[in-house]
Formats: C-alpha cells, structure tokens, sequence
C-alpha cells in the first residue's frame, strides 16, 4: 500500500512538472510579469464576484434537485457544495462528487446514498451544458476559423458532442419512460455486489430516478434549469472577466471554447488542475486567437486564480469555522450532526 501511493504521488508530480515545463518552455518571465502587473483590479475583483456567484447557484439547484418542495438547509447545503469544491480544486481527484453527499449526509436526514444519485444528475446537466456550449460555439465560428488547420479537431469535437448529447436524451427519455425495466436490470447488477452494499446500490438507482420526476414539478424543474443557465453564465463569463482584466478581450462566445478545452486540461490528474488547465488554455489563446506565449501564460494564470480563489478561501474559511475533520469527507454520515447553523 505504501509503495502503491509513492508511485501515484510520483506519478502526479511527474504530470504536473511536464505539463507546466510545455506552458512555460518559451515564455520570458519578464514580460509575464508586466502583462500581470497591468491586470484591472476592477475586472479581476468582477471576475472573483462571478466565480463565487456559481457557488450559489449551485447551492440553489442542489437544495431543488433533493426536494423541491421540501429543500435541505440552505447553510448546510452551501457549506458541503463549497468544502466538496474546494476539495476538488486543490486535489488531484474529482473529490467533490462524493464529499459533498458525505457532508450533507452528516448535518441533514438526507442519505448518503441519495444525495449522491442527485449529484449524478447534476453532472448530467453539466456536461450537458458544457456540450451544448462547444457546439453552440462551432456552429457559430464554423466558416471563420475553417482555414486554421486545429479547427478540423474542433469540427470532430463538436460532432462527437453533438451525438453524444443526443445519446444522453436518449437515455434519460428511456430511464424516464420505461423506469421498471431499467430498474429490475440495475437491480441484476445489484446482485454481484457484497450484500451490504445492495441496499446502498438500489437506493442511489431510486434516488436519481427520481430526480427525473422533476419533469412534472413545473416551478422545481424551472429552477433547476435556470440555476443551471445561472452556473455557466458564471463558469463561462469568468474567462472573459480574465481576458478584459488583462486588456484582451475576446468575444463572449470564446469563453464557451476555452471553458470546454480547459474542462479536459481539469481531466488530467494534477492539484487543482495545474499545468494541463494553464496548457490547455494556452493552446486556444496562441491556436485561434493570435496571443502570443507571454500574454497567453498571463491570462491563463489570471483566469486560473479567477477561477480558484473564491472557491478555496470560502471552502477552507468554512472548513476551519466549523472544525472540518478528514474522515467527515471521507465517511457517509448516518443523519444531522451539526445543529445551530444549519438552519
């Protein structure tokens, strides 16, 4: 076990140092910094405001998505979607899917295994979005960027988006219509499981099943849809803050491109994306928009602390206020252990 996690420590590591030499390789430090220097303080301190305005609009969808008519607390739900987060920022792994249902799960009634089945269809609705967005942007830049030779990997992308967002329709119209079939074959996969595991397995089937009976809940599913519209506004608008903060600014639809190319830059296994986000973001910036490396290095970063700050600093204000241990992430609660607060 020791030996297993010195090879991942070595092997995150050895990532984050080679992605960070290829964003740095020929940028003169110079220069970099002057472009940073000159950053607006205005449009910096608009683009922090935005980031931690997806922190609540996340806030909101979630409490709705759990129960529209019957929403955990709003303290509580902000203090798991944040810490859960933060965490994911600053470590190598996508820590928030499962720490913000543990979080939850130890200061409300809500289970464990419930909130997490919601938290799948969060991501559901996120790629999604993130999806539509690339299209979207394609299908508006589709003549103008057809001379850049990158582009054909774009065109390819985005028809990959386009069927893949046709299939997830597909599926959710086929989970949502014909719920019993899929459940008596979730409940045959079921079976391989340890027994103990099994009722936790078909609870968290029921549960994001029945985020689908959102479809029926007028007011919740509008909420849910404009909370969602809400999070990537801020998620997408950030760049663009980055990009004005820094006396370069792009169209609002280029937020759409560079927000899903540094999506895949966050895939890479690194603490809080680092190096595979700055070089992915690089990429566009230099590719398709005529930057040049020290200016591409200056906004990337910009737009990476933009993109990180109000999530870390609130995160761990809340962690440290109230008294956040590690195994309260990493173990599921049993109901509500928190009292005053969460109210």
């Amino acid at each position: 076990m020791y030996r297993k996690r010195v090879v991942q420590i070595a092997a995150i590591v050895a990532l984050t140092a080679f992605f960070l030499y290829l964003f740095l390789r020929n940028a003169n430090f110079g220069d970099v910094w002057r472009h940073i220097k000159s950053t607006s303080l205005v449009w910096f301190g608009l683009g922090l405001v935005v980031n931690f305005g997806a922190l609540l609009f996340r806030t909101f969808r979630w409490r709705t998505i759990l129960d529209p008519d019957n929403p955990p607390p709003l303290y509580a739900t902000f203090f798991a979607t944040t810490v859960g987060f933060m965490l994911s920022t600053i470590l190598p792994i996508r820590a928030a899917d499962v720490a913000r249902p543990a979080l939850l799960s130890r200061r409300t009634n809500f289970r464990f295994s419930g909130a997490l089945g919601t938290v799948l269809m969060e991501r559901m609705l996120d790629l999604t979005s993130i999806l539509l967005l690339f299209v979207t942007f394609a299908f508006l830049r589709w003549n103008q960027f057809s001379h850049n030779r990158w582009f054909v990997i774009v065109k390819t992308g985005a028809i990959a988006a386009a069927v893949i967002l046709t299939a997830m329709i597909l599926f959710i119209l086929g989970l949502y219509f014909f719920r019993e079939f899929v459940r008596r074959v979730h409940e045959g996969l079921g079976r391989i499981l340890p027994h103990r595991f099994r009722e936790s397995w078909m609870h968290f089937f029921d549960s994001f099943t029945e985020t689908l009976q959102l479809a029926t809940h007028r007011a919740g599913l509008a909420k849910v849809l404009l909370c969602t519209v809400g999070v990537w506004f801020c998620l997408t608008g950030q760049f663009w803050f980055a990009t004005r903060a820094l006396h370069r600014p792009l169209p609002f639809d280029a937020s759409f491109f560079v927000t899903g190319v540094t999506t895949v830059g966050l895939a890479i296994p690194t603490p809080g994306g680092v190096g595979g986000f700055h070089k992915a973001c690089q990429l566009v910036l230099t590719n398709f928009y005529a930057f040049d490396v020290d200016s591409s290095v200056a906004v990337a970063l910009v737009f990476h602390v933009i993109g990180t700050l109000p999530v870390i600093v609130t995160g761990l204000i809340l962690a440290l206020r109230e008294g956040l241990r590690w195994k309260d992430v990493t173990a599921s609660g049993n109901g509500p252990q928190a009292t005053g607060n969460d109210s």
